[in-house]
Formats: structure tokens, C-alpha cells, sequence
């Protein structure tokens, strides 16, 4: 085996760096740029090995943050419950969030709608689908902020303070976590002090050597620990690189977990922000697809689990506290050590994306150029025979015997994106009947078409697996009907706010908003992996000018309070107000399909109404300019928008993807 040595770097690094072991900050910077392109060159011919010395790894960076660590294994301690109800930990936090909940009512009477007899249960769902998904779903989460000015002047800032859950899955795992990590934040904040998007998230712009060794470090510290690791830890750590707050960065300390959250963040600690739950599918072994009916699990401050285990036949779930995800559990009791730290909210948001390792496997290497072609070509064979594009979670339920247990001979759960399941939408957590959640509020960023605008199929899917789990295994899930994806085009569902399960008594109103282009093409690739602060202002900006209609409608807000508050009214199509029978006339789905070909490609144009809107005389305009005066961050520099298909988005983004992955890669797996 050959082996890069200290003495083949030492040259590299030159006689100023032992002169000085600790060097000022600068200084420090400085050498590390002077050297990136001929150490990279350097491990590039020296695949085998790279140097363990610590001084080397010291004076590179990087650091063992990131690694779960030993802790005292608590006594009298339950780590695990069958999934029959909602963990103490939820409960309380639900108990301490009702003391905000009377923003419900201000905003229902502040419409002239009066108060329910019961506090509704309202949960945003946020899809997946890249960065495009982050922003454009915050962006309608910014949409009933008070906070912000455009929002509160379209009448529907106010609602996030009813909200009591926010789901995530893939990039809407990225924008729950990062919402929840940085408080609660203004999402236009988020871009303008907080997210580094104009830097590739796995290509920096800058420090590149002390990135890619700060990676690896951090990624081996974990290892050294006894876990499994794969891309997902190095994905995981680039994204929370790029989103959560600056303390919990690679040059600082990337330790931030879920379970932690609610005791560093003070809008989590008070209950003062909706619950965040970030969800992700189990691929089971020999699995390449991942099937509809895969088991979806989540992950909350409090638990991690799902509701039901198996694929084919399904058995009821279980739970483990969060905070010791990692520790070895033979029936419920641990078999030697205990962890925490394993729950890195940059691990968990990585695993929800999962996606991306299966989307760069389907790449070519001809697609790349110099160093790094044969780098990837090892790299993308080492993926496929060692499984590291998925993430594998060691398996707190081995061997636990209490309940039917098809998963108790695995040695780890092994997760991927949920959205490989074609459910790009978290709808599932929300409609557990446990959780009671009346209203739904599903924000779909979701690239369905060849211009990648959603078309619903998120929600139909949910709902066929809502049907299949009823009819064949007597599971409930409380999916309303939705129709097909060519129903959704030819009746425009996926061009504006629809109502669903509006006549249903026994499911939540799910309120679908889709993404349009009110102000900017929001249609960005889900490969992209860097915007420029203009394009994610106007991003963000359009994300929420799909919800508020961008004040374009006087009575949408009022029929938003409608929909939100119906359940807990106990109304049905008999007794419903004359205002919200109304509202819900206009906004309801029909229920009538039309499954015939749409004709032509669908393919909106910025700034024009949708024709719903222009049809039904609710605006008075078909060209509706945007209301802001930030509008100018938001002015279209494309048009039709980006193809959606891997094969078809070409340089830029997808090299960028395999080359960041390829030299994280050729750090962790190759070199270390």
C-alpha cells in the first residue's frame, strides 16, 4: 500500500509552517489557499492513505464535533414505547405551545369569523426538492409571519403563531431544520445573514482545503467511534455548513442535534414555534426502488421511530428517545455503551435527502474533467458495492421481542429520501390519527413536469397508500381524496391554493399551494446547489406570493381562516357559515376528474394570474405585478424555466455535485 507520509507534505507545506504551530488566524487561511490546489493534486495521486499525524490534521483544520460520545447509560430509563400515542416529550411541548395559540382566534375574528369551540391543530408541510424547495417552502411559511410587511398586508400574517407542527422532507427537511436551528427567523433574514448559498454547498468558493478536512475529520472521529458512515455524513456536514447558524459551522463546532434544540434555542424552549418533525423512507435490503409502502420514519426533538414497521406487512411501530440514537439496544436494554450526539441536525437533514447520492449514481464521469474523473469512477463503485448512498441508522429495535417486530434481525435501518417513495410532501405525519391534526397546509415545490412546477402527484400518491393501507393491512391514514396529475393540469389545481377533503368529516382539510411564478421562475433546478442572494430573495419572495396570492384576491383571507378553522367548528356542507360555504365553493376541489392528456406543455408565465383566479372574477387583473418593493430582487432572468429530468440538467450544477462529492469522497473513503 503506498502511504503519504509527513515527510511528502512537509515540502508542500514549506519551512514557514513549523516555524510557527499555531499561526494567527490569517496567516493560517492564507497557507491553506496558497496550498489547496497542490495538496488536492497531491491525495489525488496518494488515494491509498492520507497522513494520520495530528499535527498535520491540526494545522489543516478539522476536528471530532461531530462524533457521537460516551455517556452514562441512564437506570429506570424506557427506550422504547410502542407507537400507541404521542411521547411525553410531545405532549408537553403541545401543552406549552397552546399559550400562543390565541393567535387563532385574532386572526378569524380580525376576517370577521368568529372563534371555534375548540383550538384547531394545524401542521405546515414543507416538500422536498433542493434548495428550490427550502426557499420557495419558507417563502410560504414567511406568508403568515407577522413579521414581515407584505405579509402582513395580504392579511394572512399572523397564522404561523396557530401552527403547532412543521414537517420536512429533503430540502423542506433543510428549511424545517433551519428555520428551527436560527429561531425562528425571518426567511428573507435567513438569506441576507445566515445562509451562505452564493458558495457551492460541496464546492466552496473559498478555503477549500480546510473545508474538505474539516469534513473528513469530523466524518472519521465518527467512525473512529464505532458508527457507520457514508456520503450522507459528508453531505450532512456541507448543508449544515451552509445553514445553521454560524456557531455549529465546520470552523466552529458542527454539534447541534435535534434532541438539543429545545434547550439552546429559546423559540423551541418556550414553545413559541411550531414542532418540527423531518421524516425520511427505510430502503430495505435488496432494494433498489424504494416501493410506495416503504415505512416512513421521523424524526422530532423527542423521538425517533415511525409508526408502523414493515413494507409488505404492516405491524405497529415504536419509538427510542432522540438523544440516545446510536446506543447499541439488544430488547430494549443496551449492550454496552451509551451514546448521544449521533442525532447531528446536519445528519438528519442529510439523511432526508438521501435523493442526491441516488441521483449522482445515474451520472456519467464523462461528465466531469482533469483530476477528478478516476477519483469518481472509484468513488461511484465503492457507493454501489458498500450501500454508502444511504444512511444507516444503528437499529434500537434489534431483537425487541414485546410486539411483532419485522425489523428485529437487522443490524441498522438503512433510510433514504422519502421523496424516492414519490410522497414528496411529509403529509403522513400529520395525518396519524394520534396526532389530531385538523388543517393542513401543504407547500409543493415538488419538480413533477418538464419544467419542473408540481402536479400534484405527491398528493395522490399519499393518498393510493392511504387506500392501500386501509383496504389491505388496516392501517389509518386519515388522507382526504385528492384526484390524478392530469386532473391537477387540466383543471389548473397546481396553479393556485386548492382545498381538499372538504366534505370528509373524519380527515384534515389539507390547503394545497403549489408552486407558481407570481414574481420570479421559481422553478429552479433541484440540483442547483448555490444561488446568488438576488435569485433566493426573489425565490423566497415568490414562495410566499403563492400562498398570499400576493394580495391580489380581498377574499382569500378570509377563506384561508375558513379552511384552517372548519374541523374544530364540527362544520360540515350543512351548517357551515354563509361566508365559508361560499369560500369553500370557490376553493374546494369538485371532485370531479378529468384524467384525459393534457394538451401542450405546462408551462406558466411570470406575473400572470392564474386563470382560475381570472376566470372566477377574483382579481382584477391578469397580470398581477408584485406588490413589494423588493420586487426589483425578484425580476424573472429566465424564462420556461429549468428541465427537471437528471440526465437533462447539464454542467454546472450536476458537475459541481459529482466533483464536491468526489473530493469529500476521495477524502473520507479513498484517503482516509
Amino acid at each position: 500500500m503506498v502511504s503519504l507520509s509527513l515527510a511528502v507534505l512537509l515540502p508542500l507545506l514549506g519551512a514557514s509552517a513549523l516555524a510557527r504551530p499555531s499561526p494567527p488566524l490569517d496567516d493560517a487561511l492564507l497557507a491553506r489557499e496558497k496550498l489547496g490546489a497542490r495538496i488536492i493534486a497531491e491525495l489525488a495521486r496518494n488515494q491509498d492513505k492520507v497522513p494520520r499525524n495530528e499535527f498535520v490534521r491540526q494545522l489543516l483544520g478539522g476536528g471530532d464535533d461531530y462524533a457521537p460520545y460516551q455517556v452514562p447509560c441512564p437506570s429506570d430509563f424506557t427506550w422504547i414505547r410502542p407507537a400507541n400515542g404521542l411521547s411525553s416529550g410531545e405532549q408537553s411541548y403541545l401543552q406549552q405551545r397552546q399559550q400562543y395559540l390565541g393567535a387563532i382566534n385574532t386572526m378569524l375574528n380580525s376576517h370577521g369569523l368568529p372563534s371555534p369551540p375548540r383550538t384547531p391543530v394545524i401542521g405546515f408541510a414543507l416538500s422536498g426538492g433542493g434548495l428550490r424547495a427550502m426557499t420557495v417552502g419558507l417563502g410560504g411559511v414567511m406568508g403568515t409571519m407577522n413579521s414581515s410587511e407584505e405579509a402582513a398586508a395580504s392579511g394572512l400574517g399572523g397564522w404561523l403563531d396557530g401552527v403547532t407542527y412543521m414537517a420536512g422532507l429533503s430540502g423542506g427537511s433543510w428549511g424545517t431544520g433551519s428555520f428551527m436551528a436560527n429561531g425562528g427567523m425571518s426567511p428573507l433574514d435567513l438569506v441576507n445573514n445566515v445562509w451562505n448559498l452564493q458558495s457551492n454547498i460541496i464546492i466552496p468558493s473559498d478555503n477549500k482545503v480546510s473545508f474538505y478536512y474539516d469534513l473528513v475529520s469530523n466524518v472519521r472521529a465518527k467512525a473512529n467511534e464505532g458508527f457507520p458512515t457514508q456520503i450522507t455524513d459528508y453531505w450532512g456536514l456541507a448543508l449544515g455548513d451552509h445553514l445553521l447558524p454560524e456557531q455549529y459551522r465546520l470552523n466552529t463546532s458542527p454539534n447541534l442535534t435535534l434532541s438539543s434544540l429545545p434547550s439552546v434555542v429559546g423559540a423551541l424552549g418556550n414553545a413559541s414555534l411550531p414542532m418540527p418533525i423531518i421524516i425520511a423512507a427505510e430502503r430495505e435490503a435488496g432494494e433498489i426502488v424504494v416501493p410506495e409502502n416503504a415505512t416512513v420514519w421521523e424524526f422530532t426533538p423527542y423521538e425517533f421511530g415511525a409508526w408502523a414497521f414493515g413494507a409488505n406487512q404492516k405491524v405497529r411501530g415504536a419509538f427510542t428517545p432522540l438523544e440516545f440514537l446510536g446506543t447499541g439496544l439488544d430488547n430494549a436494554t443496551p449492550n454496552g455503551s451509551c451514546f448521544k450526539g449521533f442525532d447531528q441536525m446536519s445528519y438528519i437533514m442529510g439523511t432526508s435527502s438521501t435523493l442526491f447520492n441516488a441521483a449522482l449514481l445515474q451520472l456519467n464521469s464523462s461528465q466531469a474533467e482533469g483530476i477528478f474523473i478516476q477519483a469518481i469512477e472509484s468513488i461511484l463503485e465503492s457507493i454501489g458495492n458498500q450501500e454508502n448512498d444511504v444512511s444507516r441508522v444503528p437499529n434500537t429495535f434489534a431483537n425487541w421481542n414485546a410486539q411483532p417486530n419485522p425489523i428485529a434481525d437487522l443490524q441498522y435501518i438503512t433510510l433514504v429520501d422519502a421523496g424516492e417513495t414519490n410522497q414528496n410532501i411529509p403529509l403522513e405525519p400529520l395525518l396519524i390519527p394520534s396526532r389530531q391534526v385538523d388543517a393542513i397546509v401543504a407547500f409543493d415545490s415538488s419538480a413533477d413536469t418538464n419544467f419542473s412546477w408540481p402536479n400534484g402527484t405527491a398528493l395522490r400518491t399519499t393518498y393510493e397508500r392511504s387506500i392501500q393501507l386501509a383496504q389491505q393491512q388496516n392501517v389509518s391514514i386519515r388522507m382526504p381524496a385528492v384526484p390524478d396529475a392530469n386532473t391537477f393540469v387540466n383543471q389548473g389545481l397546481n396553479t393556485r391554493p386548492v382545498f381538499f377533503g372538504c366534505n370528509e368529516t373524519d380527515t384534515p382539510i389539507i390547503v394545497y399551494v403549489p408552486n407558481y411564478p407570481w414574481s420570479y421562475y421559481a422553478n429552479v433546478s433541484t440540483f442547483q446547489l448555490q444561488y446568488d442572494q438576488a435569485e433566493a430573495q426573489a425565490v423566497v419572495l415568490n414562495g410566499m406570493r403563492s400562498l398570499t396570492l400576493n394580495g391580489s384576491v380581498s377574499e382569500w383571507p378570509k377563506c384561508f381562516g375558513c379552511a384552517l378553522s372548519d374541523r374544530a367548528h364540527g362544520y360540515t356542507s350543512q351548517n357551515r357559515s354563509s361566508d365559508c360555504a361560499q369560500c369553500f365553493k370557490t376553493w374546494c376541489w369538485n371532485g370531479q376528474e378529468d384524467s384525459t392528456q393534457p394538451s401542450g406543455t405546462y408551462e406558466p408565465v411570470v406575473g400572470n394570474a392564474p386563470s382560475f383566479l381570472q376566470s372566477q372574477n377574483l382579481t382584477t387583473s391578469s397580470n398581477t405585478p408584485a406588490t413589494s418593493a423588493s420586487t426589483a430582487a425578484a425580476t424573472p432572468s429566465k424564462s420556461g424555466g429549468a428541465v427537471s429530468h437528471v440526465h437533462g440538467v447539464k454542467g454546472g450544477a450536476v458537475l459541481g455535485a459529482v466533483m464536491g462529492l468526489g473530493a469529500m469522497a476521495l477524502g473520507g473513503m479513498l484517503v482516509l
